[in-house]
């Protein structure tokens, strides 16, 4: 009967067909739990995302309210990340037990020396 309501010009069954669309949904759902992650508005931590999220009361336009902010134990484990990440770059690029060691030091060779140092060759008229 759908069939025949589209065929002939019926507006309700047009009207079913544009209103669900899966991709804007999706949008909706990722910003919804973006904002109870960081940013959304919220008057208890069950508002919040679980376990990464709390309600903030400081951070409200009231009393009664707040926003979620993430846990501190969240920016514990981002901080580490990050150290981590930076001091296995440094790691590759000072020490020579690195297994990276060999492509990291020609890099900064490059990027430092202009690639002159490991290609074996000297300048002209230098004995």
């Amino acid at each position: 009967m759908e069939f025949l309501g589209v065929a002939f010009g019926d507006p309700a069954a047009n009207r079913k067909l544009l209103e669900s669309n899966p991709v804007s949904e999706a949008t909706e759902d990722v910003k919804e739990f973006f904002s109870s992650v960081w940013g959304g508005a919220c008057y208890t931590t069950s508002q919040c995302a679980g376990y990464i999220s709390h309600c903030d009361k400081d951070q409200g336009v009231t009393v009664l309210d707040g926003e979620c902010r993430l846990d501190w134990w969240i920016w514990l484990v981002i901080a580490i990340v990050i150290f981590l990440l930076l001091s296995s770059c440094i790691s590759c690029i000072c020490l020579p037990c690195c297994c990276l060691y060999a492509c990291c030091s020609n890099i900064l060779d490059c990027i430092c020396c202009g690639c002159r140092s490991r290609r074996g060759y000297s300048p002209a008229r230098t004995g």
